[in-house]
């Protein structure tokens, strides 16, 4: 019996000190590294229509006329049997804010009606385009919002005034398209 009284505890003693040493060894081949971990939100795309696209008061004569409103200066003029009254004239102007130094692509139609108020009669608006600053960039543009997200938008295009067109006044909307590339 004293044998294995013997034996126990100094069995437990030496399984004691085998796991006090592989604990506390350190670890010979661990090795540490960091990461950095990053992501980017940007805000939503919005449009702000800050002025409507008017080409003010048009007498029209006895032959078909045109009314031409540049995108890239708002310089209006007109040919033909149209003739400018004066009366508020304007290119549409858009501000678009999104996200800083964001690509974004920007689209318009070529074309539209405006429709007079009685429904019946039209004026076709075409060689519609979109500007910015002293340029024209036709019906799409590709551009970067700048490092506040802000990006400033021009429309003009030609109104095809009809011979003797109704007299009265005509309205139309388009949209215009903005997407984040």
């Amino acid at each position: 019996m004293k044998t294995r009284d013997q034996i126990l505890p100094r069995l437990i003693a030496g399984l004691f000190a085998v796991l006090v040493t592989l604990t506390s060894a350190p670890a010979a081949f661990a090795q540490t590294a960091t990461s950095d971990a990053r992501a980017v939100t940007i805000g939503p795309l919005s449009v702000v229509k800050t002025a409507d696209l008017r080409y003010g008061n048009i007498l029209s004569g006895p032959s078909n006329g045109t009314v031409f409103i540049d995108t890239r200066n708002g310089n209006i003029s007109a040919t033909g049997g149209a003739t400018l009254a004066g009366g508020s004239v304007s290119r549409a102007n858009f501000i678009v804010y999104g996200g800083p130094n964001q690509v974004i692509q920007v689209s318009i139609p070529g074309s539209m009606n405006v429709t007079h108020t009685n429904g019946t009669y039209t004026m076709l608006l075409n060689q519609m385009a979109i500007g910015n600053g002293n340029r024209n960039f036709g019906t799409f543009v590709r551009g970067l919002l700048g490092t506040l997200g802000i990006y400033n938008l021009t429309v003009g295009g030609r109104l095809r005034v009809n011979a003797s067109q109704n007299s009265g006044t005509y309205t139309g909307a388009f949209t215009m398209t903005v997407i984040y590339e």
